[in-house]
């Protein structure tokens, strides 16, 4: 499934994931952990994550998988 279609899937997911990580967040991938949890991966500028929604405290975890530190151009 595309990003697109995800965010459409999880509009309430995409707008948390926004509210933690600024405006240009987007979901990569989400699936049901279980019956109290979503778990996934988001990008943002400079940075991927992996996230957990767990809808029992409605609380989110993210966790970074990738962060670029510094950006130069080449050449």
């Amino acid at each position: 499934m595309s990003a697109a279609q995800q965010s459409a899937r999880h509009p309430e997911l995409l707008d948390r994931l926004r509210d933690a990580l600024g405006p240009e967040a987007q979901l990569v991938s989400v699936r049901q952990a279980d019956a109290q949890r979503l778990r996934g991966v988001a990008v943002c500028p400079g940075r991927i994550l992996s996230f957990v929604l767990e809808a029992e405290h409605n609380r989110l975890r993210t966790q970074p998988l990738f962060e670029l530190l510094e950006h130069r151009r080449l050449g």
